[in-house]
């Protein structure tokens, strides 16, 4: 008799559930839209030789701090018949150094990236959404993140901006060859940029794995 009264319990138990358990995905799918397809992304500027010389000074090395339109080094133009004055190789903005390229005394050409440098106060997060989710994602919704470099630490932030073209675009390889009548419609990705409301006192820098969970309402 116990059987046969446990049996319907646990039918009814295992109905209710699966029910709950859609019922809490449909709620999840409707508040918040997540991907783990994000990074830190953030501005890198390159300080480029001006001329073709001989960097003759060099003063800054991987992880140096330099503010905008400080002299960070000199060229000594390479001159057939009388000797130039140097020139001062300066850095377009305040930030931290991320990659040295070169060496002093080495002859540089004009246009070579020597110094890389980025503003880590400024990084923000670039997100790609499904292009079947984006019509739920507007400016100024809240977001949550985390970095994997940093577990346990969540970051706040707000949807800033929907970059109007896909990520397929932004490709230097095509991703598709429509001529060979061999065409396979596949989703595209959307980036979409956050602005992060703080670093809660982490490092952040470019190319950081991330995940982000929109509130979407």
């Amino acid at each position: 008799m116990r059987r046969l009264i446990l049996i319907p319990l646990l039918i009814v138990v295992a109905v209710l559930a699966i029910g709950g358990g859609i019922g809490y995905l449909i709620y999840h799918n409707y508040m918040f839209y997540g991907t783990d397809d994000a990074q830190v992304n953030g501005m890198i500027v390159n300080v480029s030789a001006p001329t073709t010389g001989v960097l003759s000074a060099l003063s800054v090395k991987v992880g140096t701090n330099v503010t905008a339109g400080q002299t960070i080094g000199t060229i000594t133009p390479l001159a057939v018949a009388t000797p130039s004055k140097p020139v001062a190789l300066t850095s377009p903005i305040s930030g931290n150094v991320i990659q040295v390229n070169a060496v002093t005394n080495q002859v540089v050409a004009p246009g070579s990236a020597l110094v890389a440098v980025v503003n880590l106060s400024q990084v923000n997060i670039i997100a790609y959404v499904d292009e079947s989710a984006i019509n739920n994602i507007s400016p100024g919704q809240s977001v949550d993140i985390t970095v994997d470099a940093y577990p346990g630490t969540t970051f706040s932030g707000q949807v800033q901006q929907i970059v109007q073209a896909a990520a397929s675009e932004f490709s230097l390889l095509p991703t598709e060859d429509n001529a060979s009548g061999n065409f396979t419609k596949v989703g595209q990705r959307i980036p979409v940029l956050i602005s992060l409301s703080g670093n809660s006192g982490k490092d952040l820098v470019p190319g950081m794995s991330a995940e982000v969970t929109i509130h979407l309402h």
